[in-house]
Parts: C-alpha cells; sequence; structure tokens
C-alpha cells in the first residue's frame, strides 16, 4: 500500500522539546532544564521527562543547542496582537533600539490569550534570551510570576500595573483622557460615550477612571456612558451598532482604542450621519488616514518611539544593575484638537 507524502514526512519527524513537555505534563521551560542538568526541578517531575525522552526517543539538536548559548545576544518582545497598529509602531522603534545596541529582537504574540502568552515566554526561555519586554495580554499580568520566578530581566510595556515588582513604562492614561473630556465639555458636550476595548486592562482602565474624574469635576453634571467593544474590530463594530439602535443615539463618542474609533467611522457612513455635525468624535492613537479625512479626527496621541526607547534604556539598565528597586516611567501624551468634535447637535 502506498503512503502519501505527508505521512510519510509525520513518520520521520523528529519529536521536539513540545511533544516531550506534552507527554510529561511539564512546561517546555522544565523539560529544557532537565535536559541541561539544572538541579532546581523536583524529582517527581524530572522523573516524567526522563521517561517522556526515552519513550518518545527525543534527541536534542546541537544546532539550536548552539544558537540558544548565543542568548546574550538576543531579546524578547512579546506583543497581544501584531494587527494593531499601534503595538506595530512599538515593534519597529524597539527593533531599531535593539539593533542600535547590538542585539536581535525576537517578537512573538500572544493573541490577546493569558495561555498563549505563557507559551511564547516559555519558548524564550528555552532559548534563554537576555530579556523580555512584554505588553501583557487582555488576562492581565499574572505570567509576570512566571518570568519572577526564572529571574529573567523583564519590562513591562504599555499595558502596566503598579505591582512594584517589575520596571514598566507607559503613558500618563489618565490625565490624558481627562484633557479630552474637559475639550467636549467646553464644547457644549454634557453627555459622552466612552468606547473602550476590555475595561479591566490596565491602560483601559486608566482611561476610563480619567474620564469620570474629570466628568465628575466639571461645574455643571456631564454624563459618562462606559461601552465594552471587545479587543477587536468586529466586537467593536458589533457593539458600537447596538448602542447606536438604542435612544437617544451618542451625540458625543471617545473612542479609548483605534478599532473603536474605525467602528464609529464606519456606523457614522453607513448611517448617513455627519461629523461633527450629527456626533462629535475623539480617539485614541493618531494615524496618518485620521489627519487627511474630512474633518480630521481629534485624537490623543501615544509618543510610539518615546515609549520604545524609555523600555529599551529600562531593560539595559536591568542589565546592567540586576538589584536595583523596580521603576515605573509615565510618558506625557499629547492631544490633536481636530474638526471632529463640534457643538453637541440639537
Amino acid at each position: 500500500m502506498r503512503t502519501s507524502k505527508a505521512s510519510r514526512r509525520r513518520e520521520i519527524a523528529r519529536p521536539t522539546i513540545y511533544d516531550v513537555a506534552r507527554q510529561a505534563s511539564v512546561s517546555p521551560a522544565t523539560v529544557s532544564k532537565v535536559l541541561r542538568g539544572v538541579t532546581t526541578v523536583g524529582a517527581e517531575n524530572a522523573s516524567r521527562v526522563n521517561d517522556a525522552v526515552r519513550k518518545l526517543g527525543y534527541r536534542s539538536d546541537p544546532l539550536a543547542a548552539s544558537l540558544r548559548r548565543t542568548r546574550r545576544s538576543l531579546v524578547g518582545l512579546i506583543v497581544p496582537d501584531f494587527k494593531n497598529p499601534f503595538f506595530g509602531a512599538l515593534v519597529a522603534a524597539i527593533e531599531q533600539c535593539a539593533l542600535d545596541s547590538g542585539y536581535k529582537l525576537v517578537t512573538v504574540s500572544s493573541a490577546e490569550a493569558e495561555t498563549m502568552e505563557r507559551r511564547q515566554i516559555e519558548a524564550l526561555l528555552d532559548w534563554r534570551v537576555a530579556g523580555i519586554i512584554l505588553i501583557p495580554s487582555a488576562a492581565g499580568v499574572g505570567n509576570m510570576d512566571l518570568l519572577r520566578r526564572e529571574g529573567i530581566p523583564a519590562v513591562m510595556l504599555d499595558r502596566v500595573a503598579p505591582s512594584g515588582s517589575f520596571d514598566g513604562v507607559g503613558v500618563d492614561n489618565g490625565e490624558a483622557s481627562a484633557k479630552m473630556v474637559r475639550h467636549f465639555y467646553d464644547h457644549g458636550h454634557r453627555r459622552l460615550t466612552i468606547a473602550a476595548s476590555l475595561p479591566d486592562l490596565p491602560n483601559m482602565k486608566e482611561r476610563i477612571e480619567g474620564a469620570r474624574d474629570a466628568g465628575r469635576t466639571m461645574p455643571e453634571p456631564m454624563e459618562i456612558e462606559i461601552l465594552s467593544c471587545g479587543p477587536d474590530l468586529s466586537h467593536a463594530a458589533a457593539a458600537v451598532t447596538r448602542r447606536f439602535e438604542q435612544d437617544p443615539r451618542p451625540g458625543a463618542v471617545f473612542a479609548l482604542f483605534i478599532q473603536a474609533t474605525l467602528a464609529v467611522l464606519r456606523e457614522v457612513g453607513s448611517r448617513g450621519l455627519r461629523i461633527p455635525d450629527d456626533i462629535s468624535l475623539a480617539g485614541f492613537d493618531d494615524f496618518e488616514w485620521m489627519q487627511v479625512m474630512h474633518p480630521p479626527v481629534a485624537t490623543v496621541i501615544q509618543p510610539a518611539e518615546t515609549l520604545a526607547a524609555s523600555a529599551w534604556h529600562q531593560l539595559l539598565q536591568r542589565f546592567e544593575f540586576p538589584d536595583r528597586p523596580p521603576s515605573m516611567l509615565r510618558i506625557p501624551c499629547s492631544l490633536e484638537f481636530r474638526g471632529s468634535i463640534g457643538r453637541p447637535h440639537r
């Protein structure tokens, strides 16, 4: 009986460290430690790993091992989503910082999933990177505990939580949102819809709290509604459509992430509405198309290159001074008050 080429390839495929990890019910990092003779692995786990190695006939790859020994030239970067243009700007800027410093950057995505994020961290640890810059997934910062246990230099970027255990770099989310809310108020708006991705994200929480604090301190009451839009454009579009079908329709929207800005613009266009005559709009993050629209879209600008350079400097400082106390940097945002914010529609 003839076998297909795909079947023959599967038959001769060598088992990987991930196969051993699954067989032994441990992490790839644990397998790597056992194979390298690290003595901190528990006896039971080490026994399961050795049994799995024998059962699967696993043999280490000398070429991969040789590459892993070059760890001091490698730095890992984990982003939540490659499709988000803001994260893309951060990747490009950090890659340039790495090149300028004589390092190579290995960039992977967590796909906004905590389990995927953990697997990516373990894979980078197996490559023995010198350090990791992490933009935490939507699930939060729980995987930072893994980095702490492994003793790997790490910096949190963008979505930073005030844990005090790691270096971090983010923007002044609360103050930036407050300034935009005050701008809406100065144009006569007393009702404002805040379109957030996942309200539990550290940066989203800060933006929401900044907006609410500003609304509470206005001379006249300002009603602020929070619209949870989900992590991507399809979820944001569905949430925005549902909200526009309700009465009263939003007269002003502050979108806290770029996908919500796009969702609002699409909904406004499909309904034949006009900005800012029928609805006022502001976004978070600035891209060329926002500047050339008619009217241009008002926005909060996060300085991606400054964020990247600051995170890279934090990591280099951690390499040089591993015992220094963790530090948290907040970078100011700038605001562009463009023509997309007008007087409330009567």
